[in-house]
């Protein structure tokens, strides 16, 4: 494996002598620490703050890049795989309430698909998921699942927003894309954060592009370091069906956005290194699936989620996008 260790500090001050970043700026602060005419007590306030964040923020943490390039290599599979891609989406049908949509070629199909079986399918919509009914049996359903119909795959997407997402193999955008591009693995974008809870989690919205308000929890912000500056993030998890319980969810934006990576912003997901540590790796930050198709619902990211450094990791704007 090819494993790149950058300089780390997992509790307390920060070696400045182990990084670079964390030298120069102790130098600097270290300068305005000590003026002509007595010491600067601002300038030592500032000092103190800063050390606190990257005591919180813990460093930077081991990238495999080996086992990154091959979860891309995965991605694009996947891009190229009809029964998954968005790509191949070519409808959405939203449902009305929990009244069932049938599927299939039969005039009084609520959703005609060409060549399938008369009514090949009927979906309800559940609180928690969907149930489908076919060829004389019924079968509950998770968020996320799909089903076959003749050519067809049925996406079923929950969100409390229930919708069925249909892919054709036939979509002409599997050869066309866009698919997914990244900028290339840098070690020093996978950082330790550290997450300072909320007192009391409390539920919040987050606007989509669908227009639709998804519940979300917020969970607080995670604080970390990166390119020398000391910087947070809030926190949230969905609550959707489907949604894991443990899940750490980030929607962001940075100086890169709307220029070199894509327009509504990008998302990452913590993984926890156990307590209220947490790895930030920006190396996997991935685009939301509305910027492969907008028959996808994404969330926006919230306003107090831009960063003022550039993100230089992660994915890139596939540009080619859908109007």
């Amino acid at each position: 494996m090819t494993w790149f260790l950058l300089a780390q500090s997992r509790a307390g001050t920060p070696d400045p002598g182990a990084d670079p970043q964390a030298r120069s700026l102790s130098q600097r602060l270290s300068r305005s620490l000590l003026p002509a005419q007595g010491v600067d007590l601002r300038g030592a306030a500032r000092y103190a703050m800063l050390l606190v964040a990257f005591s919180a923020a813990g460093g930077v943490i081991p990238l495999d890049v080996d086992a990154l390039l091959k979860e891309r290599q995965r991605t694009l599979a996947s891009f190229r795989d009809p029964h998954k891609s968005p790509l191949a989406a070519v409808a959405r049908h939203d449902f009305a309430g929990d009244r069932p949509l049938t599927f299939g070629a039969a005039p009084d199909a609520d959703v005609q698909l060409d060549g399938a079986p008369g009514r090949a399918a009927v979906v309800r919509p559940l609180r928690d998921g969907f149930e489908l009914e076919r060829d004389g049996a019924r079968e509950r359903l998770a968020p996320g699942a799909t089903v076959q119909v003749g050519r067809y795959t049925l996406r079923l997407s929950h969100q409390n927003f229930p919708a069925v997402v249909v892919l054709d193999p036939k979509s002409p955008r599997l050869e066309t894309g866009p698919f997914p591009v990244w900028f290339d693995p840098d070690p020093a974008s996978r950082v330790e954060a550290r997450l300072i809870r909320e007192e009391k989690p409390r539920e919040e919205i987050v606007l989509s592009t669908r227009g639709n308000k998804r519940r979300a929890l917020r969970l607080g912000k995670l604080e970390f370091s990166l390119q020398g500056h000391p910087l947070r993030l809030t926190a949230l998890r969905l609550l959707e069906p489907g949604t894991d319980e443990s899940a750490v969810s980030v929607f962001f934006r940075d100086a890169t956005t709307g220029h070199e990576s894509y327009a509504l912003g990008r998302y990452v997901d913590a993984e926890s290194l156990g307590d209220d540590r947490y790895a930030l790796d920006f190396n996997r930050a991935y685009n939301p699936t509305c910027a492969f198709s907008l028959l996808y619902n994404c969330p926006i990211p919230p306003r107090e989620n831009v960063l003022p450094i550039p993100i230089r990791a992660g994915e890139r704007d596939p540009g080619g996008h859908e109007r």
